[in-house]
């Protein structure tokens, strides 16, 4: 099973960016074409662009929204539908991955607003033929808070977090 994912795209925002997935992945090639900042809507106008110049991948991670969120914006299902579709039709042999939203720590959100955008992301995954992987779960305690020492700030990783999440990462790439 481990053969099967030998080429990965990941595509988001600075969560994705921040990280040497290849580093983390050497028997893989890895495209990390994450960019701090971006959007949901940044990333559907990007993701025609990233179609024409990339060769078909085994496997495509979409891990976008955070910058949504942190922004107060969540309406954004049908902007990520239109990425996810993008990839599906340009890349029809890959596995498309909506990967969870990471946990964060910002005071004014609802301590459950990232769970119920991920139950969202979920939902868009299973419509769009995507899988789901959850990682926010293995970064929270039982009442949903972030585990300490994940986060250096209010939304970005520490090598702890990213290692949580390559590790999920890796489980699932390995089935």
């Amino acid at each position: 099973m481990a053969d099967k994912f030998q080429k990965l795209m990941l595509v988001g925002d600075s969560m994705i960016e921040f990280f040497d997935w290849q580093a983390r992945f050497p028997g893989r090639k890895v495209r990390n074409l994450g960019r701090a900042g971006e959007s949901v809507e940044e990333l559907r106008f990007r993701a025609a662009a990233i179609v024409e110049r990339h060769e078909p991948p085994s496997l495509v991670l979409v891990m976008i929204g955070t910058n949504n969120v942190a922004m107060e914006d969540f309406n954004f299902q049908g902007a990520y539908a239109d990425i996810l579709a993008t990839f599906k039709n340009a890349y029809p042999e890959a596995t498309l991955v909506v990967n969870s939203l990471l946990p964060m720590k910002l005071n004014y959100l609802a301590p459950d607003t990232v769970a119920r955008v991920n139950s969202s992301l979920k939902s868009l995954a299973g419509g769009a033929g995507a899988r789901y992987l959850e990682i926010w779960a293995a970064m929270v305690d039982h009442d949903g808070v972030a585990l300490e020492g994940i986060l250096e700030d209010e939304v970005h990783l520490t090598p702890r977090g990213y290692e949580i999440w390559a590790d999920q990462l890796e489980r699932f790439l390995e089935g």
